[in-house]
């Protein structure tokens, strides 16, 4: 019993780290799209230049973000995700600072851009294993839905934390208060976060050279588990979508709709309540039923019908509802994918498998924000992208359905005591 209650101690403090961990790397991650008006007021962009300079700003931090989830989590197998955990954050907290230095030089913030998706790109496979290690299957998409939900969090925060900063100072001073704060992420990580009930795996203490032909292996034998394909396929074509979207919403609200940068405050950050409702009543139905790609698919065609309502819907209140509503159907597929993929593949391969898909999908969400932007450049709308952002997420939702064979044969749907436990 004793045990058993520490394990559970433990297991509920590395949830806390994991979601601050998280809600700090996406601080950073979105701060871009709240500050994009003000860097182009000071570049003194166009509205064209601001669809195409921006879209690039939005879009290289993914780029970087899929080439590390690929080429470095696949480290974190061998060494642990705490070593990984803690590398990212010392990283990003590094290229955020320098941000606020160096960035009136566009080169050089399209640099740190992906450079801090690179940082930042073990964090979900690093995330992914811990929960692996600590959940059991019956609990993971409410275990993965608790960090996922920081995402929402630090979309709601970033309007109400940082555009009164930037009013008040400016978009450097914020970028270097994001990366100061987040040195103090390390003490926890550091202290508290374990790897497994296990300990630290055990290749970590063979030599660089035979953990990286264990890494070269591990990739070879990850792309061959079944129904990676069909996960990496949903999750792109969301990404697409999803980016395409939260990273020009503060712009849309402004351009589109009409919305002051005070209104901003508040305006950006209400659809990602609805996103937090979603991931909470998503994976406890999934959880509940086992049937995660039901659920999914389900939210996310519901999904693309609020997306075209957008266009029905032009006044300012239906688009916070509207908005609202989309976010919270739209939600539950990252929490799901994770899930799915930790209950198909061995520990030991958690972070090479979840490396690849979330690398390879959120890498091609680098399209969504760039192509968003490329229609406002050539249309002049930023209504124009909807239907593209609609079908984006329908097609998502056809693809995760058509897991729902493979989810039974390799992820079982719980019995009756595994689903009241």
């Amino acid at each position: 019993m004793e045990a058993g209650e520490a394990r559970r101690r433990q297991g509920a403090r590395i949830a806390a780290i994991l979601f601050v961990t998280v809600l700090a790397a996406y601080l950073a991650r979105v701060s871009i799209s709240v500050a994009l008006p003000f860097i182009a007021e000071d570049f003194a962009w166009t509205e064209e230049q601001t669809g195409a300079l921006g879209g690039l700003l939005l879009g290289v931090f993914l780029l970087g973000y899929g080439l590390a989830n690929v080429l470095i989590s696949p480290l974190a197998d061998c060494y642990g995700p705490k070593k990984g955990l803690l590398l990212a954050v010392l990283s990003w907290s590094v290229v955020t600072l320098l941000m606020g230095v160096v960035g009136m030089i566009y080169a050089a913030f399209v640099l740190l851009r992906t450079t801090l998706g690179m940082a930042q790109g073990v964090v979900f496979p690093s995330a992914g294993k811990i929960t692996q290690a600590w959940t059991p299957p019956e609990r993971r998409s409410r275990m993965n839905a608790m960090y996922y939900s920081a995402i929402a969090l630090a979309n709601i925060l970033s309007p109400l934390l940082l555009i009164p900063l930037m009013m008040a100072a400016s978009w450097n001073i914020m970028f270097i208060a994001l990366g100061a704060t987040g040195f103090v992420l390390l003490a926890p990580i550091l202290l508290w976060l374990r790897d497994s009930p296990e300990g630290p795996p055990d290749c970590e203490k063979k030599t660089l050279k035979a953990n990286l032909d264990l890494v070269s292996v591990n990739l070879r034998e990850a792309v061959r588990i079944r129904g990676l394909f069909l996960l990496t396929l949903a999750h792109s074509l969301w990404s697409i979508a999803f980016w395409g979207l939260a990273l020009w919403l503060p712009t849309f609200l402004i351009m589109a709709r009409g919305f002051s940068a005070d209104e901003l405050v508040w305006a950006a950050a209400v659809p990602y309540v609805g996103y937090i409702a979603g991931l909470f009543a998503g994976s406890y139905l999934s959880d509940r039923t086992g049937r995660r790609s039901l659920v999914t698919a389900s939210f996310l065609m519901a999904g693309a019908v609020m997306m075209v309502s957008l266009l029905l819907l032009p006044g300012r209140e239906e688009t916070i509802v509207a908005l609202t509503v989309l976010f919270f159907f739209i939600a539950i597929l990252g929490p799901n994918v994770a899930t799915l993929l930790q209950g198909c593949c061995v520990s030991r391969l958690t972070c090479s498998a979840t490396g690849i898909e979330n690398g390879l999908s959120n890498g091609l969400g680098a399209l969504g924000p760039v192509a968003v932007g490329a229609i406002v450049a050539v249309t002049g709308s930023y209504d124009a992208a909807l239907p593209l952002l609609a079908l984006l997420f329908a097609l998502s939702g056809v693809a995760i359905f058509r897991f729902k064979g493979r989810e039974a044969e390799t992820c079982p749907v719980p019995g009756p005591r595994e689903r009241l436990s």
